[in-house]
């Protein structure tokens, strides 16, 4: 360790080889400055979340995975609004409305995700007219996806309902709509990747774009598919509770995560793939075309499990099985992009304030005291806290 005068205190990184201000982590490219046990490879840092100081990259916490930009002292209001939503959704099971159950379990994420991005002024880093483009796009393709899988969806709940023995024809049709599903419901992300701004390539643009794209596709295609059953009657008629609960669970919880985990770690690919050139885009591309078909795959499981009406517990088990894998593939890709993402905007002689520990750092890549990625928060917020520097106070980080 070194210390120049009138210079903050240094110390070698093992993993980039250079000088970078003591702490625990490099604020260069995020590694650990000393070593502990379980670290792993610092290319991965499973150990520690980029995107939130404290947690393990395989931790399945919902609020830090999906929505990656959310401050420290914000993840807990999140928190409650979803065990909200969760209560919400359990109380109109109880009472048999399954009306509002179904529009609470529809809309919700919806919701939750358009707060997010202002509370977090992500909806200030992106042009509207990208915002306006994913929306359209996505709202107009989960539409015409449902009525085109009408027919097949319909024979399929028959078949679920005992009403047709499911033929090898019928398992195969089956079988494709959430097969090609999670393929199509990628399909807007790629149009805004073609025509997004080139200097917003920043991986955790492309994650909110996914998640936008995937949860309106999600909710066009449930609202299209279940007007008609509303009209006919069917979603007023009485239902076990048991049904209710499960079913508000999986379309108010395990579906939308799993869109959203699907939608953010592809777009999050792609454009980390758009500042790779050459032979590491084409890698990155295969990469993520492989991942997807592995999930598109999975959840082609989920769907035979209902096809084959195989009991509500089971086929539950299923769905939130796809879903917690999805989270972890998620936090995983976010972890890479954010420690092989470099922040060009920084100043490492001068502080700035940390929004998920709270202290007072050198303006780098990374934390040098929590660890958390730069781009894991707003530009809205990096420009606001450039503005407006804390005093230095000539003191390292605590290690």
């Amino acid at each position: 360790m070194t210390a120049d005068a009138g210079s903050a205190t240094t110390m070698p990184c093992r993993a980039c080889r250079h000088d970078v201000p003591a702490g625990k982590f490099c604020g260069r490219c995020g590694a650990r400055l000393t070593p502990e046990p379980g670290d792993g490879p610092s290319w991965l840092r499973i150990g520690d979340y980029a995107a939130a100081p404290g947690e393990h990259v395989l931790q399945p916490s919902i609020v830090s995975s999906v929505f990656p930009h959310l401050p420290e002292r914000s993840q807990g209001a999140f928190r409650v609004g979803l065990l909200f939503v969760v209560v919400v959704l359990a109380a109109f099971a109880v009472l048999g409305w399954q009306v509002p159950l179904v529009a609470a379990a529809i809309l919700a994420p919806v919701l939750l995700f358009a707060i997010y991005v202002v509370e977090t002024g992500v909806i200030g880093d992106l042009p509207p007219r990208i915002w306006v483009l994913t929306t359209v796009a996505a709202l107009g393709i989960g539409v015409g996806w449902a009525l085109a899988t009408s027919s097949i969806f319909a024979q399929s709940y028959a078949a679920s309902l005992g009403a047709r023995a499911p033929d090898a024809t019928l398992i195969l049709k089956a079988l494709m709509i959430p097969f090609g599903g999670v393929v199509v419901m990628q399909l807007a992300t790629v149009l805004v990747w073609f025509t997004r701004p080139r200097h917003h390539a920043e991986a955790l643009d492309g994650f909110a774009v996914g998640i936008l794209g995937a949860t309106l596709f999600a909710v066009a295609a449930n609202a299209t598919r279940l007007v008609p059953q509303l009209r006919a009657g069917v979603l007023t008629q009485a239902q076990p509770l048991q049904d209710l609960l499960i079913g508000g669970a999986v379309l108010g919880v395990t579906a939308p995560l799993t869109a959203a985990a699907f939608g953010g770690l592809v777009g999050a690919g792609l454009w980390l793939a758009a500042g790779r050139g050459g032979r590491h885009r084409r890698r990155l591309l295969a990469c993520i075309a492989a991942v997807l078909v592995t999930f598109a795959v999975a959840y082609a499981g989920v769907g035979l499990s209902e096809l084959l009406a195989l009991p509500l517990l089971l086929q539950f088990s299923v769905h939130a099985a796809v879903a917690l894998a999805a989270v972890i593939a998620l936090r995983i890709g976010v972890q890479l992009a954010l420690l092989h993402e470099r922040d060009g905007d920084t100043h490492p002689e001068l502080p700035i304030l940390c929004p998920h520990c709270g202290h007072v750092v050198p303006d780098m890549t990374f934390c040098p005291a929590c660890g958390v990625a730069a781009h894991a928060s707003s530009r809205v917020s990096r420009a606001a806290r450039r503005r407006d520097r804390p005093r230095p106070s000539g003191q390292a980080v605590q290690r």
